[in-house]
Formats: structure tokens, sequence, C-alpha cells
């Protein structure tokens, strides 16, 4: 039976709450990113494109992302998630509705004809570009609108959870992004059945309108700006005390960090790798196992899903792992050993000709490179302190050069026969992420000039 004083020291759960949307929009992230994948075929047909050019579709989406993720992280450190989330999802919703509306045209038509009800006025219009360069640009400006959402959901969940749960935190918002990548061939391939692709585009770019309506109306960027949250979860997240002023963010401290540079290239080669899962790897299993029909729906799915568990097994294990061995083996052990083991299960993906052998191998090389998902942007955390969206953005900008890259590589390997050489390559870049990690320092916090630093520490706000 309890008293009545004890439900105002329970604490409120408002921070699950807080994790609940972020969890959705990853998710949503991650549909809207991976959905195309699964209509390339058809895309291809109607705009009478080669693999080759639609390798550049997929690298045109991975450059802006890049290039626009610290801007957009850092926007989130200066003006609070809410505000940069809300025009995030609203710009990429826009670019992925206006996937869906990209016309058939080609420049060496030299003219398109205008409607003939305006034939009076208007001559037949040049063209300077073709469906394919329209195609790269808006994709190019959908991925623009896509930087910054991740390090903006992270730098929230620092404001909102601990650090000794911030792998569980991060773990869970991955793990909906993973499986948001995993229903999008299938969700995409159902709405396209009544509405075509193009319909299906549209479709979710309103859906991720809607999300921002919703998101504004219950999402605070804090605790202490949320109604619902009381003392005792107040308390409870903030471990060690409320934050005094906060100093400025030294660049030149930050960009001199060995471990800044060794986490973004170890993220660099963890991306060119596994990318392959969200372009090419249904042309693999058709080209190379002879998939087709709903066994290719499913394969296609399967290595995120199996991401996705990795993602919150892997952020509960590095949560574990800090508190017994430290934050700097904590993290890059787990790390370390999460990639190697994904770079041999990539390799044994070569060594049957069965095709769901093959399917399997590249599930667990998925789940083991996503075992470690969480312990990388948990490091960004620890590292960035109150700047971390800021950092997280650095690490997924050259993180995301890997995908400008990879794609146009496979493309190029596949015509000419060696997909055995595609799955080496990745494989290859794993091993690459694997040993980078032993030189990352999650225990050095890198955003502070050494002054500032310092007494931070003795206030004991380094946590």
């Amino acid at each position: 039976m309890s008293l009545p004083g004890d439900s105002a020291e329970r604490p409120t759960n408002i921070r699950y709450i807080v994790l609940g949307w972020a969890c959705s929009l990853s998710m949503l992230t991650y549909i809207d990113r991976v959905c195309i994948k699964q209509v390339a075929g058809q895309m291809q047909s109607d705009f009478d494109l080669t693999d080759q050019d639609f390798g550049w579709v997929f690298a045109a989406f991975a450059l802006s992302y890049a290039l626009l993720e610290v801007p957009s992280g850092w926007l989130g450190d200066r003006y609070g998630a809410r505000q940069v989330l809300c025009r995030i999802v609203l710009w990429w919703s826009l670019f992925t509705a206006l996937t869906g509306c990209i016309p058939k045209f080609d420049w060496r038509y030299g003219t398109i004809p205008v409607p003939l009800i305006l034939d009076d006025w208007f001559d037949p219009i040049p063209l300077a570009f073709n469906s394919l360069v329209l195609l790269v640009l808006v994709r190019f400006l959908f991925g623009a609108g896509e930087a910054g959402a991740y390090p903006n959901a992270s730098r929230a969940l620092r404001n909102w959870f601990p650090y000794t749960r911030r792998g569980f935190a991060q773990g869970m918002m991955w793990t909906f992004g993973r499986w948001g990548g995993a229903i999008a061939p299938m969700l995409i391939a159902l709405v396209s059945l009544p509405f075509g692709w193009r319909g299906a585009f549209i479709g979710f770019g309103i859906v991720g309108a809607l999300w921002v309506i919703f998101f504004a109306y219950f999402f605070r960027n804090s605790p202490t700006e949320h109604a619902g949250v009381n003392a005792a979860e107040l308390a409870l997240i903030q471990e060690k005390g409320a934050e005094s002023e906060k100093p400025p963010i030294s660049w030149r401290t930050m960009l001199r960090s060995p471990t800044l540079w060794c986490l973004s290239g170890m993220y660099l080669a963890s991306n060119a790798g596994w990318c392959f899962f969200i372009t090419w790897d249904g042309k693999y299993y058709a080209t190379i196992h002879g998939m087709r029909g709903t066994e290719l729906l499913i394969a296609t799915g399967l290595p995120l899903f199996f991401g996705g568990v990795a993602c919150y097994l892997g952020g509960l294990v590095t949560d574990r792992q800090v508190k017994v061995w430290g934050r700097r083996w904590g993290r890059t052990g787990q790390g370390a050993l999460a990639y190697f083991l994904g770079a041999v299960f990539f390799l044994l993906a070569l060594v049957s000709d069965l095709p769901w052998v093959a399917v399997g191998s590249l599930c667990v090389a998925s789940f083991f490179k996503d075992f470690a998902m969480a312990v990388s942007w948990s490091t960004c955390i620890d590292i960035g302190h109150r700047y971390s969206g800021t950092v997280a953005g650095f690490m997924n900008m050259i993180g995301n050069l890997g995908t400008v890259f990879s794609p146009p590589i496979v493309a190029y390997l596949a015509n000419q026969g060696e997909w055995n050489l595609a799955l080496v390559y990745s494989a290859a870049m794993f091993f690459i992420a694997s040993v980078l990690w032993f030189f990352v320092n999650p225990r050095e916090v890198i955003v502070y000039a050494d002054a500032d630093r310092d007494r931070l520490r003795e206030r004991g706000e380094l946590d």
C-alpha cells in the first residue's frame, strides 16, 4: 500500500516519451531513405537509366547529407533540437514528395512540348538537362533535408538521459531506424500497388509533414522546459546537478583531436561497407542468387531487421561495459570486436552458392556492425559534451562520404561481373573500421579550450 507522499517522489517518465519521438523520427528517416532502392528498377525503366546512372542518384543523397551534417548539428546546439528537427523533417518530406513528381524527358529531344491549351501563348521549352539530372538534384536536396536529423536527436537524448543510460537511448533510436529501413521495401511495394511508385513517394512526404505537427506540439528540448517533468525525474536525469554557464566551443581544439579524426575515419569506413545494404543488396540477391518477388523483399529487409536488434542489444551492452571497464574500453573494445566480426561474415557470404546461406551471413555481418552503432553515437556524446550535436554532425559528415563513393564503386564492380569483389570491398571497409577504434578515446572531451576544460572538471561537470 503506497503512502500519500510516495507519488510525489516517484520520477515521471517523460524522458521515455521523448525517446519515443526520437525512435519515430529515426524510423521515418530510414523509410524515406531506403524505400528508393526497392523501386529503383521501375524508376530506371521509366527514365531509361543504367545501374551506373542510379549509383549517382544514391551518391547525390549521401553527398548533400554529409555536407550539411556539421551546420545542422551546430544549429541544434545553438537553437535547440526542436526547432531544427521541425525544419529538417519538413524539408526532407517536401523533396520526398517531389521525387514522385519528376517527369520523363531527355535533352536529346531538344524541347519539351507545352500543353495544347497554352500553345497560343508559349513556345516549346528548351531543355538544359534530362530526368536523370533532375532526379539527382531532387535527391541531393532530399539529403540536405535529412542532414542533421541524428546529430540533433542525439543532442536531445543527451539532455534527457544520464550518461549511464545513453547507450540504451542511442541503441533504441537506431533500432527503430534500422527497422524502418527493414520494412521500407515491403511498405513501398504495398503502397505502390494502388498508387504506383510516384504516389508512394508523395504519400511518404505527407506522412512526414503530419509528423512535424505533432512533434512540434509535444516535444521540448530539455526536461526543464517540459511541464510534465517532476523534480524526481529532473534529479535523475541531471545526476550531477544543473550545468552552469556554457563555455564556447573551441574549433581549434576539436579539429586537432586525434580521437575526432579516428572516430570519423572509422565511421567513413563503416558507412562505405554498410551502404551495400541500402543500395545494391537487392540487385546482388537477384543477379547472383536468382531471388524474385516476396523472397527478394524478405531478403533485402532481413539485414536491417537484425541490425535493429543489434542496435538495441549493443546499447545495453555498452552501458554495462562502461560500468565495468570505463568509457575507454567499454566503448572502443566493443566497437573494434563488432566490426571485425562483421567483416568476417561479409567474407563468409562468398563461400556458399546457397542463397539463404549468403543472406544469413550478410544478416550476421549487419548484426555485428550495428552492435557498435550505439557505441559510435554515445562516444560522440562523451567527447562532445554540450556540443555533442556538432561533434555527431562532424562524425556523420565524414562518415557519409563513404556512402558517396561506395554505390558507384559497387555498381562498377557489378557491371564488370565482380559481385564477389564488391563483398570483399565491403569487408575490407569493416576491417579498417575495426582497427581505427583502437585510436579513439571516449574519455577525452574535445570541444573546449584547455582552461575551460580544467574549470569544468574542477566543478565536476565533465561526466
